[in-house]
C-alpha cells in the first residue's frame, strides 16, 4: 500500500512540476512577431552556443556524479574483482563524459568557421 502511494504520489508530483512552465507561459500574451533567431550564421551560432553550454554543464555534472558513485563502488567492493571492474569502467565513462563536454564547447566555433561567420563567433 505504501509503495503504491509513494509511486503514484511521486508520479503526480513530477507531472505537476512538468506543467508549471506551461502555466507560466500562459500568463503572457501572444508574440507580436515570429522570432528570427537562426536565420543568419551568427544567429545559428548563438543557438549552438546555448546548446553547447547546456550540454557542457549537464555532462560535467554527470561526470562528477559518476566519479562519486565509482568511488563509493570502490570503497564497498571488498576486493571483489567484478565490483572493482565496474567501478573502473564507471571512471572511464566519467572521463569520456568530460572529453565530450570539452568537445561540445568547441563545436559552435567549428560550425561558425565552416559557415564563414569568422573566428569571433565562438561562445563566451
Amino acid at each position: 500500500m505504501r509503495q503504491n502511494f509513494l509511486k503514484y504520489g511521486f508520479s503526480a508530483a513530477l507531472f505537476a512540476l512538468a506543467l508549471v512552465p506551461l502555466m507560466a507561459a500562459a500568463q503572457g500574451g501572444a508574440p507580436s512577431s515570429l522570432p528570427t533567431i537562426g536565420t543568419t550564421p551568427t544567429g545559428l551560432i548563438g543557438i549552438l552556443c546555448g546548446l553547447a553550454n547546456w550540454m557542457f554543464t549537464f555532462l560535467v555534472v554527470l561526470a562528477v556524479i559518476f566519479v562519486i558513485y565509482a568511488a563509493f563502488k570502490y570503497l564497498t567492493a571488498g576486493g571483489e574483482p567484478e565490483n572493482v571492474g565496474k567501478a573502473s569502467s564507471m571512471l572511464i565513462y566519467a572521463a569520456v563524459a568530460i572529453a565530450v563536454a570539452i568537445l561540445a564547447k568547441g563545436f559552435p566555433l567549428l560550425i561558425g568557421n565552416l559557415m564563414g561567420a569568422g573566428f569571433s563567433a565562438g561562445c563566451q
